[in-house]
């Protein structure tokens, strides 16, 4: 944290520095860190001629594993009380604004059935992994009748010991991505009752889990206007802004306060994201040339925000307005 000593807007740039599993900064957190510390000793640079304050916040547990992700619980612990402005970027294989995310909700579905022989006796049994089964075959047969930016994805994380006993538990997790937060919701109806006929069929006993979510992103055009104006003084080349099909915390926090964030290069050319490949080239000097260009940008950005806060004003309309349309 570091104040001008004169009231003004506070500005918090936002740290994300988890990693996947097995595959190490395959999503380039690590440059997500170091843009908002590098932003904040820019900004800071400034500050002291303008009023405000500037604050770093680290947001872990960005990356979706078994629980409520990051910033809904800083959100829930009054970490961002105060926070007029929220900043962030995030490495993609190009540099771009994005207009929106999809919102997410993640749960377990868990079947409890029946032990048995698998050859001696299997009519004593209840496969509680044919429910398992059932509840692919049953997403799998909805995917013709969603829209083209849904995205639904699920692991069995319990399948069975041996092959010749009836599996008496089994399990998968699942993740189901809309536009927006109500959608997921209606997703999540979808799937509870084809889980339910699942168990049905099969003579289990259903037990389903809600693990968290996010919200989609509301991106602002006061903000990104911003953003494109500072890449172009900078002469660095930013592409149209697009929807992301991926899902962010930063979708809550974008609810809660006037928030940017933008995604900048690696520099490597295009791949496959969550990949290794990423992990490699984020750690590689072209990514930290970009990085350092983003977090210019971050700092740009909020000392606009200090010298002009009718902007900031223009921001919280233009939000008001956006949750307004019925977004959830």
């Amino acid at each position: 944290t570091y104040t001008s000593g004169k009231p003004g807007p506070t500005i918090a740039f936002l740290a994300e520095y988890d990693a996947l599993p097995g595959v190490g900064h395959g999503c380039g957190h690590n440059l997500i860190a170091a843009a908002a510390m590098g932003a904040a000793v820019g900004a800071q640079a400034a500050l002291s001629g303008l009023a405000g304050q500037v604050v770093v916040i680290g947001t872990p547990s960005e990356e979706f594993r078994d629980a409520m992700e990051g910033k809904i619980k800083l959100l829930e612990a009054g970490v961002f009380a105060g926070v007029d402005a929220a900043l962030m970027l995030h490495p993609y294989t190009h540099s771009a604004c994005y207009n929106s995310s999809l919102a997410f909700v993640a749960l377990d579905i868990i079947f409890h059935g029946q032990t048995a022989h698998a050859a001696a006796d299997p009519w004593n049994g209840r496969n509680a992994l044919d429910a398992v089964i059932m509840v692919f075959n049953g997403i799998s047969a909805m995917r013709q009748h969603v829209r083209p930016d849904v995205r639904m994805h699920g692991i069995i994380t319990e399948g069975g010991v041996v092959p010749n006993i009836i599996p008496e538990r089994a399990a998968a997790r699942f993740m189901l991505r809309d536009k927006t937060q109500a959608g997921a919701e209606e997703l999540l109806r979808r799937v509870r009752a084809i889980a339910e006929g699942a168990a049905l069929a099969t003579g289990t006993q259903l037990e389903l889990n809600i693990l968290g979510g996010a919200a989609d992103v509301i991106a602002l055009p006061t903000l990104q206007a911003l953003t494109q104006a500072n890449f172009a003084l900078l002469g660095l080349p930013l592409a149209a802004p697009a929807d992301s099909h991926g899902s962010t915390d930063f979708g809550n926090v974008s609810y809660a306060m006037p928030s940017e964030s933008f995604y900048i290069t690696l520099d490597a050319g295009e791949m496959p994201w969550h990949s290794r490949e990423v992990a490699d080239a984020a750690g590689r000097e072209p990514a930290l040339r970009a990085m350092l260009g983003g977090a210019k940008v971050l700092a740009m950005d909020a000392i606009d925000l200090w010298s002009e806060p009718a902007l900031l004003e223009q921001a919280r309309r233009e939000l008001a307005a956006r949750k307004g349309e019925g977004r959830r």
